[in-house]
C-alpha cells in the first residue's frame, strides 16, 4: 500500500476512534473531509439558491436538518462545518453584495463571554473563509441564548441595548449577516442601533437560514 493511502486509512481510523464520524445531517458515516457526507452536501447544494422577502435574504428555511447542522457548527465543536456552509452560500452572497451594491457588511457580533465559550464568531469565520471584508459592531451585553426564550417580546427585551455602533454609516448600503433569523429580534436591535446616529441608510439582512414563522409575519 502506498504511503499516501496508509496516511488516509490512519486518519480515517483515528477520526473514527477519537471523534464523532457521523454526518451532521443524516448521521451516516462520513465519506469525505468535513462533517457533511457527499450525498447531503449534494442535496443542500441543490437547495442553496438565494431567496428573499423584502429586505431579508436567505438560503434555507430553518427546518430540523438545518437546525441540527448549524447547532453542530456553533455548539458542538464542529468548526470545520463553516467551510461547507461557506461553499453553500458563496455564490448567492457574492451576487447579493454585487447586485445590491453593498458598501459595508456587518456580521452579527457575539459577546466576549460567548466567544470564550465557542472560540470563534460563527458568522465572521464564514466571511473570513470567503475573503469578504466586513466591519464590526460591538456587543456590549451578554444576552441569554435565544432558543431558551419562547416569544418575541422576551427575545426583544433580551437584546435591547445589546449592541453599540461607532461606525459612520450614513448614506451607506449596509448588509447585516447572520447565521439564522428566527424572530428577527437580534437584527432589528442592530438596525435600531445603526439608525440611531446615522441618516439615509439602506439596510438589508442576509442569513444562512430563516424560520418559516418569521416569514409568516
Amino acid at each position: 500500500m502506498e504511503i499516501s493511502n496508509v496516511r488516509e486509512v490512519f486518519k480515517s481510523i483515528l477520526r473514527e476512534v477519537l471523534f464523532d464520524n457521523k454526518c451532521s445531517c443524516c448521521f451516516k458515516s462520513l465519506d469525505r473531509e468535513g462533517f457533511l457526507c457527499s450525498e447531503c452536501l449534494k442535496k443542500l447544494l441543490a437547495e442553496s439558491y438565494l431567496k428573499n422577502s423584502g429586505n431579508f435574504y436567505y438560503i434555507f428555511y430553518y427546518d430540523e436538518q438545518i437546525r441540527q447542522l448549524i447547532a453542530d457548527y456553533k455548539l458542538r465543536n464542529r468548526k470545520n462545518l463553516g467551510k461547507d456552509l461557506a461553499f453553500l452560500i458563496k455564490k448567492s452572497l457574492e451576487n447579493l453584495i454585487k447586485n445590491e451594491k453593498i458598501d459595508i457588511i456587518i456580521p452579527v457580533p457575539i459577546s466576549k463571554e460567548r466567544y470564550k465559550e465557542r472560540g470563534f464568531n460563527q458568522v465572521e469565520y464564514i466571511l473570513d473563509i470567503l475573503k469578504i471584508e466586513y466591519e464590526r459592531l460591538e456587543r456590549i451585553k451578554n444576552t441569554k441564548h435565544m432558543y431558551g426564550l419562547e416569544n418575541y417580546d422576551l427575545r426583544r427585551k433580551n437584546v435591547e441595548g445589546a449592541f453599540f455602533n461607532n461606525l459612520d454609516l450614513s448614506n451607506k448600503k449596509i448588509l447585516i449577516v447572520d447565521d439564522i433569523v428566527t424572530s428577527g429580534a437580534t437584527v432589528y436591535s442592530i438596525i435600531k442601533e445603526i439608525e440611531k446616529n446615522n441618516i439615509n441608510t439602506d439596510i438589508k439582512v442576509f442569513s444562512i437560514a430563516i424560520s418559516k414563522s418569521f416569514m409568516a409575519k
